[in-house]
């Protein structure tokens, strides 16, 4: 499996979670068409949500790659999103641990519908605007990287941000919780990442801090 970002490829292995850091939404949907297209000709299901412009955009980058949008659409194979509440607990509550069961549970379809795997792409920053704090979006990421990457599941999921609403520390946060990035027009694999273990037990802990300032004073 490879993803390709103007012209530079990486080896990527099942389980994989790519970041993109975009400064325009239109930077996505060629990065996405592209890790798609792979997948789609390789019996694996495959899913993006956003905006609808970027749907749209998403669509038409994969007609140039000569892929049949329709057909996939109507074979189940494609699966596009242009509401975020499918995604959000309730409807309307942006909950990590929700997100990343819609993931599992795709999965799990996929497979009983005889799709080798799963490839998933979602603008993160559509699907939190308002609703999602930034220590809930890295729980969401810690998270995924525990449960995806080390059980090497059948899924390669990119999700992208758009790193202008980002604080600055979370952009740090970010890149220590993927193992390959994808930054304006260049792919990287990432020399601050972390294990997903021992990231959760450091949020835990700065949790407990601030939950018990005095605790042991």
């Amino acid at each position: 499996m490879d993803l390709s970002v103007e012209g530079k490829s990486e080896r990527i292995p099942p389980g994989s979670h790519i970041c993109q850091l975009y400064s325009k939404v239109t930077e996505i949907p060629a990065v996405t068409a592209r890790l798609l297209r792979v997948g789609l000709a390789n019996s694996e299901k495959c899913l993006f949500a956003a905006a609808p412009a970027q749907v749209k955009e998403l669509c038409d980058e994969l007609q140039k790659l000569q892929v049949d949008v329709k057909a996939l659409l109507d074979t189940g194979q494609l699966v596009l999103y242009e509401e975020r509440e499918p995604f959000l607990a309730g409807g309307k509550r942006f909950d990590p641990y929700y997100l990343l069961s819609t993931h599992q549970t795709f999965i799990a379809q996929a497979l009983r519908e005889g799709w080798k795997a799963v490839r998933i792409s979602i603008d993160m920053t559509w699907l939190s605007k308002d609703i999602a704090t930034p220590e809930q979006i890295l729980k969401y990421e810690a998270a995924s990287d525990a449960v995806f990457t080390f059980q090497n599941a059948p899924i390669i999921a990119l999700m992208h941000y758009d790193h202008s609403k980002l604080l600055p520390n979370l952009v740090v946060e970010m890149l220590k919780l993927h193992p390959i990035s994808v930054v304006g027009k260049y792919i990287k694999r990432n020399p601050y990442y972390l294990n997903s273990e021992q990231y959760m037990l450091k949020i835990l802990r700065i949790n407990k801090e601030k939950n018990h300032p005095h605790a042991g004073g």
